[in-house]
């Protein structure tokens, strides 16, 4: 009778045992991501590589945010230089992106899945126009090529001060219908000096910042760049994975002087950091910078937005801000992405139809997995 009673209260031991360590293990998996979210949006850059690494890269990182706790994104926003392979053509690289995403979360609508063009990318259909969208639970303003070039000191000042006053308009219509959603900026060129092109990269950077920063003290504004992740472009301000925040220093372009080591020093209103680099980077791994490759996950709260990151080894970093102006009612409207936001609906769906057949026919053949 004893060694009974004493194997069923170890039984019952046992069982209490694995509950409560199943119980730790899943609230450690949460651990990562809010509960009080409603709406994550994911975002990346630069999947530059001659075979499909970088988007089973993508695939990983997305499947460890997963499994960590995070639901289906609301969106993907992605930063521009999609693909080496077959000539920097963007649109196989996009199918990829939409490929991975799926892999990992098969109910998610790739139709919300938003790309930019990036230097090293041919005009695609599959890219969103510069300006502004309404994404539902966040107002989103993309950035092309043809209105924030790179090497700018070859190009003209006054695209960029175009881009500049419908980027200003834009945010003071959004002001003055008392818009309460945080506002994603999204370019793959960045705002900050660097030695890049001889400190010409950006040169007119400062029509754009100014901006934004006026903007901000009445808007949560993030800013979302790719683009610098080779050399020391960004090393001081942490490599291939940055984050800086409302009150934090940033080195802007002097637009009347191209130089490695000119620049203004202004104060951010605004939050300012990279997509993520994907594909590749040359930056130094050293005490303040970083050459890690990552995806971020973006949770908006009701008072605070959270920017969790991730490589293929798991949570890189966690940041979080709080919102000036905290959700409401008003602040969700719920959009469904019934058609991509590209510039070319009809075109890109011909387009993207015509890529999946021929990754599917070079995955046959034996030189990708698609």
């Amino acid at each position: 009778m004893k060694k009974t009673t004493a194997r069923i209260s170890a039984f019952i031991l046992a069982l209490i045992m694995m509950f409560t360590a199943a119980t730790v293990s899943f609230s450690a998996a949460q651990a990562n991501f809010s509960p009080d979210a409603y709406s994550t949006i994911v975002t990346a850059s630069d999947f530059q590589s001659n075979d499909e690494s970088a988007y089973n890269r993508f695939a990983t990182v997305l499947d460890l945010m997963k499994k960590d706790g995070m639901p289906t994104p609301h969106s993907v926003l992605v930063g521009g230089d999609y693909t080496k392979l077959l000539f920097d053509i963007a649109a196989p690289g996009v199918v990829l992106i939409k490929n991975r995403y799926l892999s990992v979360y098969p109910d998610a609508n790739t139709n919300s899945v938003v790309c930019i063009q990036g230097n090293h990318d041919n005009p695609s259909p599959a890219f969103a126009k510069t300006g502004l969208y309404d994404m539902g639970t966040y107002s989103l303003y993309c950035i092309n090529e043809d209105a924030f070039p790179w090497k700018q000191y070859l190009r003209s000042e006054s695209t960029v001060k175009n881009t500049a006053s419908d980027i200003e308009a834009s945010l003071n219509k959004l002001i003055k219908n008392g818009d309460t959603r945080p506002v994603f900026i999204i370019s793959h060129v960045p705002l900050h000096h660097t030695t890049r092109a001889g400190g010409g990269d950006n040169l007119y950077a400062t029509y754009i910042f100014d901006v934004l920063n006026n903007a901000a003290k009445n808007l949560d504004i993030i800013f979302l760049f790719g683009h610098n992740h080779s050399s020391s472009y960004d090393d001081y301000i942490g490599g291939a994975v940055n984050f800086l925040r409302a009150g934090d220093t940033i080195r802007i372009p002097d637009p009347e002087k191209r130089s490695e080591d000119t620049y203004f020093e202004k104060t951010l209103n605004f939050t300012y950091t990279n997509c993520g680099y994907v594909g590749y980077s040359g930056n130094s791994n050293t005490a303040t910078s970083t050459d890690k490759l990552t995806a971020m996950a973006v949770e908006l709260c009701e008072d605070k937005i959270n920017f969790v990151r991730y490589s293929e080894d798991g949570l890189f970093s966690s940041e979080s801000i709080t919102r000036i102006n905290e959700a409401g009612d008003n602040s969700d409207t719920g959009v469904k992405f019934e058609e991509p936001v590209v510039k070319d609906t009809a075109k890109w769906k011909r387009s993207e139809r015509f890529w999946t057949l021929i990754l599917n026919l070079i995955s046959k053949l034996g030189f990708i997995d698609f």
